[in-house]
């Protein structure tokens, strides 16, 4: 469904409102809560079956899953288990050269490391208020008044919810990304339950049928929200607060049973077992979901219910052995701290086998990088001096006119550099700045005290130019700067990004137009920026609004002196080729795309402004990038891509040459 994400947001309110109730029986009847006992409760009954599930996924990515994310599964592995796959998560999504990471088969162990998080805070706030109560009435009392306890949880879970509700819409409007996985931006919904918890002796008294018309409006909006919400729509935020109140008012009516409500379903037999597998089920869901898209690729009807039903079968059995077993065993029951002990042993394993994934990369990783270093590329020498390459690679081994000749792609390559294992590192290490930031940052390249001075200046994709234009300054004696941002293009206008005000990135433009055209000192701006980086507000026409938004900075920089050069936007192939290449060294066009996808529609912006501007030098150099009517992956034994739409270090290197000629004559005095 495309709203299914919600689920997450009904198991909080769940969560939230079973613990709770467990840890306020305890402080009014016993005065107190044992922390110990709470954290062994909870050992048990989560850490060995998720141990379970954390050393199959691991097993599953070693037998049907790329060498290309071993580390990053490994690193999941570990994240999940310490309970901080949601930060890991968080991080991720504002990391712009891995936005389009496959999906990891641990992702949804985020939701647990939330509610896990929330766990280390609310117990330990329980326990002051009940502090504080008992202060209050006296020394000799040892017992919680239970109004008093009432009143002051529902100020401290209003608080909670407040603040926590107003940072999550504040957080999904400026970075949705991170947001998402954000306990903080979720912490309302934990609280929303645990209001509930405590006020469950005036739910008791609902009557009847409104019980029940609250049960069935709750009901309906946690179908309408999975019907309706979808990945379009910004998350959490103010949305959330339909699954999250509906899921209440579910919990609300069914305090008490009775009839006309929907617990008569929701009370039945077959969602009772699903109710009591249902741990289970949400662990081993996500990781065949996620597997069986690599096995398979696109899951058909018959892969997603074999998918259901293996799920559902290991599910069963986990519950069955691993579950139960654990949760109700007497020894770990009488002696808490036992309990503690075989969750530390789980979490031990579990990240030593993480941790193993890892490093079974790792010496992957260094002999392909070693062997990338060896290379027969243009690189310097420890005095600074140009060497010229002993052979041609990658775009090299290209004719001049290669749309022309190449008419097939190859099917195999003996010896790939970068090795796909080590692909994603193989990329300039320029620090830019972040999405969301307008900070101008510079990384130096070529002479330092030379006269001849050359920006570079764009997104992501002006960025991996700079191993060819590196090679090129030093050759010619250029003192290179780049400046780069992350999915910002060098344009004067309203940019929007996904829809909203593209505040940073307009802001950033600004700074640059200034910086530029006050330094007397350059000569030559060198720009290019991914297609799909921003958009304008409101255009009918993107590419006409783009084209002219390109021209109003472009123009800025020639009336000052500026020469512009432009280098067209490459294709990207939309899929990960690393990951693609590893699974199918044998038959290497398994993972060609089409030049119509990938190629046609990138820098046509670019190109309307470009043409006819005086002063403006257009480059475009996909050709000897998708020289065929099918991208091939590999060139000249290069792979091509890093990822699914950046070239590798080693592919541009190879470029030098087709870049240097039009650089040179787009200013010759440099």
């Amino acid at each position: 469904m495309p709203g299914g994400f919600v689920g997450v947001d009904v198991f909080f309110v769940i969560s939230g409102y079973l613990i709770t109730g467990i840890l306020v029986r305890q402080l009014t009847t016993e005065g107190s809560i044992s922390l110990v006992e709470f954290y062994s409760r909870r050992a048990k009954r989560l850490l060995p079956a998720a141990t379970v599930v954390l050393l199959a996924t691991a097993g599953l990515t070693l037998a049907f899953v790329p060498v290309t994310r071993w580390a990053s599964i490994g690193w999941d592995v570990v994240a999940s288990t310490l309970y901080v796959q949601n930060w890991r998560l968080a991080a991720d999504s504002v990391d712009y050269l891995r936005s389009d990471a496959a999906p990891s088969p641990l992702q949804h162990f985020w939701s647990l490391g939330v509610e896990e998080q929330y766990y280390v805070v609310w117990p330990l706030l329980l326990m002051i208020s009940a502090v504080v109560l008992t202060w209050r009435r006296g020394k000799k009392s040892k017992l919680v008044d239970s109004r008093r306890l009432f009143r002051v949880l529902v100020f401290v879970l209003c608080l909670v919810i407040s603040a926590s509700l107003i940072w999550s819409v504040y957080y999904t409007e400026t970075a949705a990304g991170p947001a998402y996985f954000a306990s903080t931006t979720r912490f309302w919904q934990l609280a929303t339950g645990a209001l509930l918890a405590i006020s469950i002796n005036y739910l008791e008294r609902v009557p009847a049928l409104p019980a029940a018309v609250m049960g069935w409006l709750g009901t309906a909006g946690i179908i309408f929200a999975v019907i309706t919400i979808d990945e379009t729509v910004p998350y959490p935020g103010i949305v959330a607060m339909v699954p999250t109140f509906a899921a209440a008012l579910v919990i609300a009516s069914g305090v008490r049973r009775r009839f006309g409500g929907p617990e008569f379903i929701l009370g039945s037999t077959p969602m009772r077992f699903i109710g009591d597998i249902s741990y289970s089920l949400y662990l081993w869901h996500w990781p065949f979901i996620v597997i069986a898209g690599d096995v398979f690729g696109e899951l058909t009807v018959p892969v997603g219910a074999g998918v259901l039903c293996l799920s559902l079968l290991l599910a069963y059995l986990t519950y069955r052995f691993v579950e139960v077993p654990f949760s109700k065993s007497y020894v770990l029951s009488v002696s808490p701290s036992r309990g503690l002990q075989v969750g530390l042993a789980c979490m031990v394993a579990a990240c030593l086998v993480g941790g193993a994934l890892v490093q079974s990369t790792r010496s992957q990783e260094a002999t392909a990088a070693a062997a990338a270093y060896n290379a027969t590329l243009p690189k310097f020498s420890l005095d600074g001096q140009v060497q010229e390459p002993a052979v041609a690679f990658g775009a090299m081994t290209l004719p001049a006119e290669p749309r022309a000749a190449i008419q097939d792609i190859l099917s195999t390559a003996e010896n790939i550099q970068p090795a796909p294992v080590a692909a994603a590192n193989d990329f300039p290490d320029c620090i830019s700045a972040k999405v969301d930031e307008s900070d101008v940052r510079t990384c130096e390249y070529g002479i330092a005290d030379s006269t001849s001075h050359v920006a570079l200046v764009g997104d992501s994709h002006a960025k991996q130019w700079i191993p060819a234009l590196e090679y090129i300054a030093r050759s010619k004696g250029w003192r290179l700067t780049a400046y780069i941002h992350d999915a910002c293009p060098f344009a004067t206008g309203q940019l929007v990004r996904e829809g909203v005000a593209y505040t940073a990135c307009i802001e950033w433009n600004s700074k640059m137009l200034d910086a530029l055209v006050n330094d007397d000192r350059i000569k030559m701006v060198i720009t290019s920026n991914y297609t799909k980086s921003a958009g304008i507000a409101g255009a009918s026409d993107e590419v006409s609004a783009m084209a002219e938004a390109y021209r109003s900075s472009w123009g800025t920089l020639i009336q000052s002196g500026i020469s512009v050069a432009v280098i067209r936007d490459t294709p990207a192939p939309a899929r990960n080729i690393p990951d693609c290449v590893a699974a199918n060294l044998g038959d290497l066009k398994k993972c060609a795309v089409p030049r119509s996808q990938a190629a046609d529609d990138k820098g046509l912006a670019q190109v309307a402004a470009a043409s006819g501007f005086e002063g403006v030098k257009f480059i475009d150099l996909n050709d000897f990038i998708c020289p065929a009517d099918l991208c091939a992956p590999v060139i000249g034994e290069v792979l091509v891509y890093r990822d699914s739409d950046h070239l590798t270090a080693t592919y541009v290197r190879s470029l030098t040459p087709r870049l240097e000629e039009p650089l040179v004559t787009a200013h010759p005095r440099l």
